[in-house]
C-alpha cells in the first residue's frame, strides 16, 4: 500500500507563526506573486504588497486558502505579519546567525545574514533549518513598525 502520510513532520513551513505570542497581522493586496515566508515590500500604492520594492512591510504568512501552494498570486489578500515571530525562506546557501541582525534579498524576500536589505525592527530567533522538501528556513523576529 501506498504511504500517504510521513510518520516524521518537519518542525515548522515557511510563512507559519512560531507560536501564539502576541502579534500584528496586517492584510495588503497582492503585487505580484509572493512565497509564503517571504519578507514583502510596500507596493505601489499603500494597501498592496509586492516583491521588489525599497520598504519592507513584513512577513507573507501561510494560508490554509491555498491548497496545495506555497504563493500568494497577483491580487489576493495577503496576511503579512508586521508584529511577531514567524519563519522565513532561507537565501540559497547562505549564513544564520542566532539573535544576529536580519537582511533580506528584496527580489525574493528570501532572508540571511547578507541578504542586501536591511530588515529594521527584526533578529534571528533561529539557526538554519533545513526541511524535507530541500528547502531552508529560519525563525525571525520584527517589532511593528518598519522604518
Amino acid at each position: 500500500m501506498a504511504k500517504i502520510y510521513d510518520d516524521r513532520h518537519d518542525v515548522a513551513f515557511a510563512g507559519m507563526k512560531s507560536d501564539s505570542r502576541f502579534d500584528t497581522v496586517e492584510t495588503f493586496a497582492a503585487e505580484t506573486d509572493i512565497p509564503f515566508g517571504a519578507v514583502v515590500t510596500v507596493g505601489t500604492k499603500p494597501n498592496q504588497a509586492k516583491l521588489g520594492g525599497s520598504k519592507a512591510a513584513g512577513i507573507a504568512l501561510h494560508t490554509h486558502t491555498k491548497a496545495m501552494n506555497t504563493t500568494y498570486t497577483k491580487f489576493d489578500a495577503v496576511s503579512v505579519l508586521t508584529r511577531g515571530v514567524a519563519w522565513c525562506k532561507v537565501k540559497g546557501e547562505e549564513t544564520i546567525t542566532e539573535r544576529g541582525a536580519v537582511q533580506f534579498d528584496v527580489a525574493t524576500g528570501e532572508v540571511s545574514d547578507s541578504a542586501g536589505t536591511a530588515l529594521t525592527n527584526a533578529i534571528f530567533r533561529s539557526g538554519v533549518i533545513a526541511t524535507k522538501d530541500g528547502s531552508k528556513i529560519a525563525l525571525v523576529e520584527l517589532h511593528a513598525p518598519q522604518i
